[in-house]
């Protein structure tokens, strides 16, 4: 009988792989499957659960926000040595992206890769690798699975809305200058006036409460873990 499987379900062996080697990682970040950073060392890999020109288009574009890209996908079931595996092998070492294996075959799940990408090609650090890092420093965990569609991803801004609604919560109305005493940052306050999601309202000038749609959304069991570290770190706030 044939093991169905999705890509998501490749992201926890890979993160266990990544996480043996001292990087820090994070799921869904800027659109990327897989981001792992270790001593500033930025790491892209793209899930599929099979081999395509899309994967291949994905990830030239990540090249451009980290220093070793990777595509992953499942260990092929014919072995190594067809015609097809060495065309990819081929086309991806033309590239300059890496390969990753998991035998989703396996109860072991095993990780293997196959070759990296060439460390000859200098690549400078621009901005879209800066944001990356930047939303990844932005997170206080990986609240999210690789390789998921049609979910809401924890992005590290939803995640100070998260904390911001979790300090209404416990204070009720607060004001702008009692956000500063707590150490909130003035971007993050700032949060309460744009209001993307709505979570919070308005009391009077620079005063703001937990709106309706603020307090079903604390009850959302997708962010419970979130919400559970918030209500705890905020515990010490007098």
């Amino acid at each position: 009988m044939e093991l169905k499987f999705t890509e998501a379900m490749m992201y926890e062996p890979i993160q266990a792989y990544l996480k043996e080697q001292g990087f820090h990682v994070q799921a869904e970040v800027n659109h990327c499957d897989i981001a792992a950073e270790r001593d500033g060392y930025i790491i892209v890999i793209e899930l599929k659960k099979a081999f395509s020109l899309k994967l291949v288009y994905q990830a030239m574009e990540r090249q451009s926000r980290a220093d070793e890209v990777y595509v992953a996908i499942p260990r092929p079931k014919k072995g190594q040595n067809t015609k097809e595996w060495h065309s990819m092998i081929k086309l991806l070492k033309k590239l300059d992206i890496g390969l990753i294996t998991v035998a989703m075959d396996s109860p072991l799940l095993m990780v293997e890769k196959i070759f990296s990408p060439s460390t000859a090609i200098s690549k400078k650090h621009g901005i879209k690798q800066h944001r990356l890092l930047e939303e990844m420093q932005g997170r206080s965990g990986d609240y999210n699975v690789g390789g998921v569609s049609r979910t809401k991803i924890i992005t590290a801004y939803r995640e100070k809305s998260i904390e911001l609604a979790c300090i209404l919560k416990k204070k009720g109305a607060i004001s702008y200058k009692e956000l500063r005493s707590l150490g909130i940052p003035e971007k993050q306050i700032r949060m309460l006036y744009t209001n993307v999601y709505g979570w919070y309202q308005k009391v009077s000038k620079g005063c703001y409460t937990l709106s309706e749609v603020g307090k079903k959304e604390l009850e959302n069991p997708e962010i419970h873990p979130l919400v559970t570290f918030y209500c705890d770190k905020i515990k010490s706030f007098s």
